[in-house]
């Protein structure tokens, strides 16, 4: 067997049943583990071939663990990238025999599975877990209460305030209010409450006998100015009204400004008649527009676009449609695109399960499936990176069992979809036997 770790590991079991995890634990330093069908066992199996309803199956010694098993029992253990079966270790000298059982001493760097009927028990030695700086939701206390620890300065401020605040009531209670008035306050403030009466000057007004009938009259008299209809404007008014509109025109359109020019005169079209007697003077603008076709210019003249041979061009809004792209040529901004890989190492296979290149071209093959869970995972975790190790049997070349034999990216969905991808995987029909194989997720820029 392999030489003895200086690490100290802890043992770590899962227990499989129909294919599922149903149990996993850490395994206490010096806690041996049994099984069977008593209630007081580690794990509590269902009715089984063990002799006993309560067996050791790994015994904690002062170099580690002891794993005792039967005649009955199948399995295969991983030894320094060896795969040895059960049944081959029987006849290994370095295996002893006791109380009906074999015992086969285990360093931290072995793992493996025993099979007890229908049940499997898979093992590994793994580093422990951080010690947990609070107290398990067992041992606390969630019981409402007053004061939870004491706290001399709290107190002591609160003494403090409490006591001014229960004399300062007290002074507040005993006092008697002061009432103010007018004489007391200053003049500053008499000035503002009290507002200075406005003398009334007493103005004769002599009594005319005809004024009621004169302001009667004026009311009636209806104002000139408001009552008239407007007379209709002259000819010089209607002009100036035509030229002050297009000059209001021209200051809120820098388009009919560059088509008509100054003085809002061009040789023939629509736009010399812009300005005619015709629709009160403005004519048909929309007419104007669309025989222009946009805006106009020559090689002697400036404007959006120079000129050519024909002597003009309309300027086309599509041709400022690669201004501020934004493209890499342009000078926009990169985005950075991360590229997902999958690396296959080599895993352990079965002494008996047939051509081993075989298994490894088929997983080869089906690790693009693999790309697409880690892709699909990126997107919701950046930087999601690690290394996943699975473990499937063979029965007929169809996958029968699919479980996780190590995880250290600590996403469980990840590793949930790599299941699901290699309970799918067809092997050649004549393999059977178990597989181990680890994956490396590593995300890189591209």
């Amino acid at each position: 067997m392999a030489a003895k770790a200086t690490d100290k590991k802890v043992l770590r079991i899962g227990i499989i049943q129909d294919g599922k995890i149903v149990q996993e634990r850490m395994i206490k330093a010096n806690e041996t583990v049994t099984v069977g069908e008593a209630a007081k066992n580690t794990f509590v199996f269902p009715k089984t071939t063990l002799k006993n309803a309560e067996f050791t199956l790994f015994k904690a010694t002062r170099k580690g663990y002891d794993l005792h098993f039967t005649e009955k029992m199948k399995g295969k253990i991983s030894s320094g990238g060896a795969v040895v079966s059960i049944s081959k270790l029987k006849n290994d000298p370095s295996v002893k025999r006791s109380g009906g059982a074999f015992v086969l001493p285990l360093t931290q760097q072995d793992r493996g599975k025993v099979t007890i009927d229908s049940v499997t028990v898979l093992f590994q030695f793994v580093a422990p877990p951080p010690v947990q700086a609070v107290k398990s939701i067992q041992a606390m206390d969630f019981r409402p209460r007053l004061i939870e620890d004491d706290d001399p300065v709290f107190f002591g401020f609160l003494g403090i305030w409490v006591a001014l605040a229960f004399v300062l009531l007290i002074w507040v209670w005993n006092t008697e209010p002061r009432e103010f008035t007018l004489e007391d306050m200053p003049d500053r403030f008499t000035k503002i409450v009290v507002k200075e009466a406005k003398e009334v000057s007493e103005v004769e007004i002599e009594e005319d006998p005809d004024a009621e009938g004169e302001a009667v009259e004026k009311e009636a008299e209806p104002e000139p100015a408001e009552k008239e209809e407007k007379a209709p404007k002259t000819e010089t008014e209607e002009a100036q009204r035509k030229e002050d509109l297009k000059k209001d025109v021209l200051k809120k359109s820098a388009l009919l400004a560059k088509i008509i020019g100054t003085t809002g005169e061009t040789t023939g079209g629509v736009v010399a008649n812009m300005w005619s007697n015709e629709d009160q003077g403005l004519g048909d603008i929309d007419a104007a527009l669309s025989d222009a076709g946009g805006v106009t210019s020559d090689a002697s003249k400036s404007g959006p676009r120079g000129g050519t041979d024909d002597g003009g061009e309309a300027s086309d809004i599509g041709d400022l449609g690669g201004v501020g792209s934004g493209n890499a040529d342009a000078g926009g901004s990169l985005q950075v695109k991360v590229v997902a890989s999958v690396n296959a190492g080599s895993g352990t296979m079965d002494e008996d399960i047939g051509d081993q290149n075989k298994v490894k071209a088929v997983v080869t093959r089906y690790s693009g499936q693999l790309t697409y869970c880690y892709e699909k995972r990126l997107k919701a975790v950046p930087g999601l990176e690690g290394r996943i190790e699975i473990g499937w049997s063979l029965s007929g070349g169809a996958v029968s069992g699919v479980y996780v034999v190590s995880n250290s990216t600590g996403d469980s969905e990840l590793a949930t979809c790599i299941q699901q991808k290699i309970k799918r995987w067809k092997f050649d029909a004549a393999q059977d036997g178990d597989v181990s194989w680890p994956f490396v997720f590593r995300a890189k820029q591209g």
